[in-house]
């Protein structure tokens, strides 16, 4: 290694693979014209580094010119050091197919809803009601949430209540927590369980976006700068751009089931290179490192819907399930009462290009004895033919929380499917058998079809047979025809049982704003019916009206549904409130339109204020004011805002809408020319800018009683005093100020 001395510095352009890579380097050049770069060069070109020829001055210097596969060229009419270098000389680049997320969370201003449905009926044996009524409060900690059901009529009146609970929902972590009563997740050898107590559970809801599934990841490399396709079955999903050397595509995403995905690479010159890869994607797979569970502490809940407070045992229940690998998913389900202990064991493993195999097992102790129950599945969803099997055996004395309180699970169950997709529709079959423990065993058969028949509409054909009764056979034909965007008629026969029925209707939908909707139907057959109905939804609620004829004895019924929010002194009538809300305040001016995702949802009333009833939890929502609606003297921030709240709770969005004096002035200078066209003039302690018009004419927005205005332009500054007055003109006009120029 020659000393440091016969090293000479030189500054230098550098293009690698034809790309200048920015600012000039300073590099070494030895007497055999060997040169040396920093390690910072190195860096910013992505190149990997070997072992530093020598270090001066704290920095590494690498040989450039001992590295194999890279070639230089110096040309020195401009000093530029040419570097061509292989793909693999590159560090590798990892590029997401999508960047970005939903963004941070809104906060939830204190508040509450009451949302009812109230029934209605008259018929023979008098008159009924039964309402359903669920109350709600929220506030930045959470919400809560009560439900009851009333019943009254016939000499009977009830009301119970069905669950209260209060949910904290935690975005970062996708988790919730919830306090008071709930349904266990269940899993494999135990189904879910009503209980009052705590749960903590994972929540990818509350991650709009995020993919549970494996998803396939494709390599490459690139020699020059390029971009890629990303196709997934032959649909072009995303484009990027690639630097020089290798690189990974990841987390494509794919539809569930088979599939191919391909990358094509084109360089500057046109040149493709494709990579293809096969892949299978079932929802029940997580992708690798990745947790998913609920665990669940309290008692059973008991005659759930009949009594308000009925709790039974201690029970203690958790589900875990785990990504070990992108195609191996394993759970862990365990559930105890003092009278009975169940644990299971389950495993999905994706055969990438052909399905998804489930395999499962299940233990148990109760005052029976021991127990046991497996499982084995198999399906395969592709654009070809989909398919699946499972199967499930449990012994005699196997035993769930569940099945305590309610009938024992069956000795086998062996369900399959089958379809096919046709170039206007679909074809498929399934099979159950299930053998009962103390009821018969139950055996069946069934197929169906669907047809598009174009503008004429949709031909559906289903068909059941019982393999135990020669007598259970069902078929089943239904016509559906599409009158315009939301009215369509159905006409249809049923054979069942031996028994014939002849079924039409004609529907008209209610618009997803305010409006009408209807439907009348007939049924002629062994019993002769006929409905009909009249649908009104407005702004604060949806209300039906039904009448209704069955062999000569008829009945009315009349639904009411609607919605009461509260967001901080502010409470307003809805339709339900099953989504998150929004309160919009625009200053204090009425008629303003309200768009929410570029629909309009309401105006605002004599205060300024608007009501968004119905957002997406946890998502992005865009929020925009119609600025054309607000006077010339009003000042709007931004006439759009995003908000992203917690579920069911409501959000304030105040876009700042304030009354704003402005004028119209002409500004000279000393010299009495007018103030240049161009020129940037502001008002002392405001952050906006404005720009002089030719003449030195200028329109100022957001003055006080007493303001100084500045002006600046190349080569000068200005300012002056303006004192203005309110009045009742939009825009006045002040006259002629003179801008004087600071001392020197």
């Amino acid at each position: 290694m020659k000393g440091e001395f016969e090293r000479e510095p030189a500054l230098l352009a550098v293009s690698v693979n034809g790309m200048p890579s920015g600012e000039s380097v300073l590099l070494f050049k030895d007497a055999d014209g060997r040169f040396y770069a920093p390690e910072d060069a190195l860096i910013g070109w992505r190149m990997k580094r070997g072992i530093p020829a020598f270090s001066q001055d704290g920095t590494n210097y690498y040989s450039l010119s001992d590295i194999a596969g890279l070639t230089l060229d110096l040309v020195a009419t401009t000093q530029t050091l040419l570097v061509s270098a292989a793909p693999g000389l590159f560090e590798p680049t990892r590029l997401p197919v999508e960047t970005g997320g939903p963004g941070p969370m809104t906060r939830s201003d204190a508040g509450g809803f009451v949302n009812y449905d109230l029934l209605a009926q008259l018929a023979g044996d008098g008159l009924r009601m039964n309402g359903d009524i669920e109350v709600g409060a929220f506030t930045s900690l959470g919400i809560g949430v009560s439900r009851f059901v009333g019943r009254w009529g016939g000499g009977d009146a009830s009301l119970v209540r069905l669950e209260t609970n209060w949910t904290r929902d935690d975005p970062v972590r996708m988790r919730s927590l919830r306090v008071g009563d709930s349904i266990t997740r269940g899993g494999v050898g135990g189904g879910p369980l009503r209980f009052a107590g705590i749960q903590i559970a994972r929540n990818f809801a509350v991650q709009p976006g995020f993919v549970t599934l494996p998803l396939p990841s494709l390599s490459g490399s690139a020699a020059v700068p390029s971009v890629v396709d990303i196709y997934v079955n032959n649909a072009l999903r995303s484009t990027r751009e690639v630097q020089p050397g290798p690189f990974e595509i990841v987390d494509i995403p794919i539809v569930t089931g088979s599939g191919e995905v391909q990358l094509v690479v084109r360089d500057l010159l046109g040149r493709e290179t494709v990579v293809r890869q096969s892949f299978y994607s079932a929802p029940q797979s997580l992708r690798r490192g990745l947790h998913d569970y609920s665990y669940e502490l309290g008692f059973l809940r008991r005659d759930f819907g009949r009594r308000s407070n009925a709790y039974g045992e201690p029970v203690v229940s958790a589900t875990h399930r785990y990504g070990f690998t992108d195609t191996f998913t394993g759970e862990l389900h365990l559930e105890a009462t003092g009278g009975v202990q169940t644990a299971g064991l389950g495993a999905n493993l994706l055969l990438p290009g052909v399905g998804l195999l489930d395999i499962s097992v299940a233990g148990s102790r109760s005052g029976e004895g021991q127990g046991a129950q497996i499982g084995l599945g198999f399906e395969r969803r592709a654009a070809g033919l989909s398919l699946g099997i499972t199967a499930e055996l449990t012994t005699e004395r196997f035993a769930s929380v569940a099945s305590l309180s309610g009938r024992p699970p069956p000795a086998a169950i062996v369900q399959a499917f089958a379809g096919v997709p046709l170039g206007s529709g679909s074809v498929g079959v399934s099979y159950l058998w299930r053998a009962g423990r103390n009821e018969p065993d139950v055996e069946f058969a069934s197929a169906n079809a669907s047809l598009r028949l174009g503008s004429l509409g949709t031909l559906h054909l289903a068909g059941r047979k019982s393999l135990k009764d020669p007598k259970g056979v069902a078929v089943e034909l239904l016509l559906a025809v599409p009158i315009g965007r939301r009215t369509s008629a159905t006409a249809g026969a049923e054979l069942r049982g031996g028994s014939a029925t002849v079924t039409t209707a004609l529907q008209r939908n209610l618009p997803s704003g305010e409006g009408l909707g209807y439907r009348a139907a007939m049924v002629v057959g062994d019993s002769q019916r006929f409905d009909a109905r009249l649908s009104a939804q407005t702004g604060f609620g949806a209300y039906d009206a039904e009448l209704s004829w069955t062999d000569g004895r008829s009945g009315v019924r009349v639904v009411a549904s609607g919605g009461i929010g509260a967001v901080g002194n502010r409470v307003f009538a809805s339709r339900r409130l099953s989504q998150s809300f929004a309160v919009v305040q625009v200053g204090d001016y009425p008629g303003v339109r309200v768009y929410a995702d570029n629909q309009l949802v309401d105006t605002t009333d004599r205060k300024g204020r608007a009501v968004v009833p119905r957002l997406r939890p946890f998502d992005r929502n865009p929020i925009r004011i119609e600025a054309l609606d607000l006077p010339l003297d009003t000042q709007l921030p931004a006439a759009e805002k995003v908000v992203r709240p917690y579920n069911r709770s409501g959000v304030a969005v105040d876009f700042g809408v304030r009354k704003t004096l402005a004028a119209m002035l002409r500004i000279v200078l000393d010299d009495g020319r007018p103030l240049e066209a161009g020129a940037l003039v502001r008002v002392e302690g405001r952050a906006e800018e404005f720009v002089s018009a030719p003449g030195g004419e200028v329109y100022l927005t957001g003055l006080t009683a007493d303001n100084i205005v500045q002006a600046s332009w190349t080569g000068g500054t200005c300012s002056f005093r303006l004192p203005f007055a309110k009045t009742s003109d939009p825009q006045p006009r002040l006259g002629e100020f003179r801008c004087q120029s600071p001392v020197h």
